[in-house]
């Protein structure tokens, strides 16, 4: 067969590519560190190959790399001084997202995962907040300093909006999926929709921080909204845990009902439809208050007067489901919990929320959950903790004030700092 050579080394043909990036020890013990050079710097190795030929996935690794540099510094991360302006031009950030929706394009509605793998609740660009968690329990880089090596990561949905760093939340995601797609996954949240992102705050930012006009059909802000409508919505990890954003309602009761939704999928303001409930239910629905209230009922919490038809589901529902698809847990987001991780239907779904502090009013943890190859769960968590500056948007929250934390057990909510 025909061999041509790519940026990198590359290796192109019959599905085998060189990877673009060697390791090296330098010194005679085990005390020194590994580097990760270019292969292209390797002189007498390349010298006697062709000149290479550019392809899509090397444009695409070139700016997932310099994206990765420069935001994925878990231990050094600062706020940019200036909020008007980003790093990543328009043309820069086009770029990421015209490539990313390739990406989702070739994506199924609902992934199959295996563990080792670290899952994430909403981060709601809390850019800090995710840093935390990367420095504190591994971040996915590769070598040394990370671990995706050997640990996929999982996040499902609601990154950006609310916080002041969407931008470095979404295009962090995005190059890191770029640069790992059978590593790195990502779910669609009920932010991750135009009409909602256009309130709580990501066009804004689109349109301060990028000088653009968000109505533009061209604009950034419109190419994030076109690859979030075609996101995965759902996520099996070893056939036996379903991660999603929100819920299943009343009405998703197979797996099917998710892997079958059409995209690009676009959320109805007032379903109409039995699809369209489906939808609002899976980003929108929320377990009840307690073990103790069963069934389906109006979430009162999200929609007073009942006409975005948005409901709680009990854990009746959460046991049925599992038991009809042969699941053994639900993963879910959506929810700010206090501890930033908070069990129902009696440890049969978890809620996940990776953001601290809750738009600066709820002094929540924040969490994400390893589950191990032999299928342990791990809560992993960080505490809040003072904010040399204000990194959730006041005006969104004084505007539109975050839905309340999930209700806390007597036994251990009293006292928490």
């Amino acid at each position: 067969p025909h061999v041509q050579l790519a940026p990198g080394g590359d290796l192109v043909g019959q599905g085998i590519r060189m990877a673009s990036q060697v390791y090296i020890s330098f010194g005679q013990d085990f005390t020194n560190l590994v580097r990760k050079v270019s292969i292209e710097k390797l002189s007498n190795e390349a010298k006697k190959l062709a000149h290479p030929v550019m392809d899509r996935q090397d444009m695409a690794n070139t700016l997932a790399d310099s994206i990765i540099g420069h935001l994925l510094r878990p231990q050094e991360w600062e706020t940019d001084p200036d909020p008007h302006t980003f790093f990543l031009d328009w043309k820069q950030v086009s770029q990421l997202c015209d490539l990313m929706l390739e990406v989702m394009k070739a994506q199924p509605m609902v992934l199959k995962l295996r563990a080792a793998i670290k899952v994430f609740g909403d981060i709601h660009g809390q850019y800090g907040d995710l840093m935390r968690l990367f420095a504190r329990y591994g971040c996915p880089l590769e070598g040394l300093q990370g671990d995706i090596d050997s640990t996929d990561y999982l996040f499902l949905g609601d990154y950006v909006d609310r916080g002041s760093y969407s931008l470095e939340t979404i295009c962090l995601l995005f190059a890191l999926k770029l640069k790992h797609p059978n590593q790195v996954h990502l779910l669609r949240g009920n932010h991750e929709d135009p009409t909602i992102n256009h309130i709580y705050g990501f066009s804004d930012e689109c349109r301060r921080r990028l000088r653009e006009d968000p109505d533009d059909p061209e604009s950034c802000w419109m190419r994030f909204n076109n690859v979030f409508e075609f996101m995965p919505v759902g996520a099996l990890i070893e056939d036996k845990i379903l991660c999603i954003h929100g819920g299943i309602g009343g009405s998703i009761n197979s797996i099917d009902d998710i892997a079958e939704m059409s995209r690009p999928l676009r959320v109805a303001q007032v379903p109409q439809t039995e699809d369209e409930q489906k939808v609002t239910d899976l980003l929108w629905s929320d377990p009840t208050d307690s073990d103790n209230i069963h069934g389906v009922v109006v979430n009162e919490t999200r929609d007073p007067d009942g006409g975005g038809r948005i409901v709680k589901y009990g854990p009746d529902r959460v046991h049925r489901f599992l038991e009809d698809n042969k699941l053994q847990m639900i993963v879910r987001a959506h929810e700010c919990v206090m501890d930033g991780f908070e069990r129902f239907a009696g440890g049969k779904l978890i809620t996940l929320f990776s953001a601290t502090d809750y738009c600066g009013h709820h002094r929540n943890a924040g969490a994400l959950l390893f589950i191990g190859r032999n299928l342990t769960i791990v809560p992993k968590i960080i505490s809040p903790m003072e904010r040399p500056h204000m990194t959730w948007d006041q005006n969104i929250t004084q505007a539109r004030p975050p839905t309340p934390p999930r209700p806390v057990p007597r036994a251990r909510g009293e006292g928490f700092a």
